[in-house]
């Protein structure tokens, strides 16, 4: 047995034909349907009025059913300024073949001496477009279109379109949709009469800058930093005529012994220029040129810094000493009357120096200071009688000075036995024990001497060598004593009269027995 596996509802679909019968039938309702529309269309438009609608050039057809020009430019969606240009008028009912032209006014951004306008305008030339904002301009001032220069009574160029395109055919699509004018630029720079004064030199001229500086510098002069300008190069330059005076400086070089300087100067005179740069002079300085010199292109100025200065010189003069007997002081005794003091003798000389040089040095003056004071110096004159105890007895001594004693004998004193003087003092007596050598010039010859550790002698001889306070004291011949030691030497008797006494005696190399 065979078994029938098809759905139930497969049983229950159409059969093939009944299905193509339904789609045959859809597809003519379509058919119908879109005849009808065409057919409406074409009613629609055989109905419509056809006009041009023309903006800024662009061109585009347009069918409507409405009846006047605003309502039209309505339903477009066109919106027109007050400066934009339409014709025929807004109310022109609509006919066949009617041409719709719209001019939109050109946008304008004007500047006028910095203040700055934006406005829209149909201006054909640039002096109708200033004469619609009261502007007026004439040949001195400056005039650019976009950047660029022009004449006052230049055409304006021709508007640009940015953006329009012609699409034919496609109803509804205009060709101006999205177009623009592009912004026209002017600019207006009023020019400024202006008169220029350089010394005695004067012209005048016209000037769009907007400060004297700046017109300055439009006619190509260049200024230096001494050079004045009035009024200032900042200040502005107004409608009204203005006077600009100008003071040239002049190129000058001014020098000192520390250093050059070059710079300018408006000043009339030398003088001028050293007050200008705060160069002072004082006392003596020199100025070449001098002072009262006319200024001139080039100058070189030298200062020379001038100083007179005194200097004093001191020359010392040595005090004198003298010595003056005081017969009230002992005899070997001093003592100081008067110190002395030097003198002294000052000397004021005049020194020129030129840039801290020194140039000349003369004497302007000589005076004593100070007068020398000789210093006095007092020796005893006074002689005293005194006694000695001795190994023999006492003795008188009128004086005791202390000396430096040595000894020698016949044999030792280097006098050959051969020699007729061997064994001879300077007295003439024989050499030996008890006469000793002395200087005449402390101790007289002859003197009668005592002498401790010696014993009593006489001052018979006077020796090579013997100098000041020396005592040479002798001794027999083979019986030499050395002596090298200080001693007291007592002269005895009676004092000889006073001009043969030596008061000051020399010291000698008795020196070292004084301390």
């Amino acid at each position: 047995m065979l078994t029938d596996h098809r759905s139930p509802i497969a049983d229950r679909r159409p059969p093939v034909t009944a299905r193509w019968a339904w789609r045959l039938t859809a597809l003519a309702a379509l058919a119908l349907a879109g005849l009808v529309i065409v057919g409406l269309g074409v009613g629609f438009l055989r109905t419509a009025t056809r006009v041009t609608v023309t903006v800024d050039g662009l061109t585009a057809p347009v069918a409507t059913h409405l009846h006047t020009v605003d309502e039209l430019l309505a339903e477009m969606q066109i919106e027109l300024r007050p400066e934009d240009r339409l014709a025929p008028a807004a109310e022109t009912p609509l006919q066949p073949g009617l041409a719709i032209e719209i001019q939109r006014a050109r946008p304008v951004l004007l500047d006028v001496d910095g203040r700055v306008k934006s406005f829209y305008s149909q201006a054909a030339s640039l002096e109708a477009l200033l004469a619609e904002r009261d502007v007026t301009a004439s040949a001195h001032d400056l005039i650019s279109l976009d950047g660029q220069p022009a004449a006052v009574d230049a055409a304006l160029p021709p508007r640009v379109i940015v953006g329009g395109r012609n699409l034919p055919g496609l109803p509804g699509v205009y060709p101006w949709r999205g177009a623009r004018i592009e912004r026209l630029a002017v600019a207006v720079r009023h020019a400024a009469p202006l008169t220029v004064q350089i010394g005695h030199v004067e012209w005048s001229t016209w000037s769009t800058a907007s400060t004297v500086g700046e017109a300055l510098a439009e006619l190509g002069m260049v200024f230096y930093e001494g050079d004045r300008v009035q009024p200032g190069l900042g200040a502005p330059l107004g409608v009204d005529q203005r006077r600009v005076v100008i003071e040239r400086s002049k190129p000058v070089a001014i020098a000192t012994a520390s250093h050059s300087l070059r710079t300018r100067s408006r000043g009339a005179t030398v003088a001028d220029l050293l007050a200008e740069n705060g160069l002072l002079l004082t006392g003596f300085d020199r100025v070449e040129p001098p002072l009262e010199t006319a200024l001139s292109p080039g100058l070189d100025v030298r200062i020379t810094r001038v100083q007179h200065r005194f200097e004093v010189e001191e020359q010392v003069t040595p005090y004198e000493s003298v010595w003056q007997a005081d017969p009230e002081l002992e005899i070997d005794n001093q003592r100081l009357e008067q110190e002395g003091v030097n003198g002294i003798t000052r000397q004021r000389y005049r020194v020129i120096l030129e840039d801290s040089q020194p140039i000349t040095r003369t004497l302007d003056d000589s005076w004593l200071a100070q007068a020398p004071v000789t210093r006095v110096n007092m020796y005893g004159a006074k002689i005293v009688l005194r006694e000695l105890e001795t190994a023999a007895g006492p003795v008188t001594y009128w004086r005791r000075i202390r000396m430096f004693a040595t000894s020698y004998s016949p044999d030792e004193a280097g006098v050959p036995r051969s020699s007729p003087y061997y064994g001879l003092t300077r007295t003439g007596r024989k050499a030996g024990y008890g006469v000793v050598a002395v200087d005449p010039n402390v101790v007289r010859l002859n003197s009668q001497l005592y002498i401790p550790g010696y014993g009593p002698a006489v001052a018979g001889d006077t020796g090579g060598g013997i100098d000041g306070r020396w005592v040479d004291l002798g001794f027999d011949e083979g019986r030499l004593t050395p002596w090298n030691r200080c001693v007291d030497v007592y002269i005895l008797g009676t004092p000889p009269p006073s001009y043969l006494i030596t008061y000051r005696l020399p010291k000698g190399p008795a020196v070292a027995c004084l301390q």
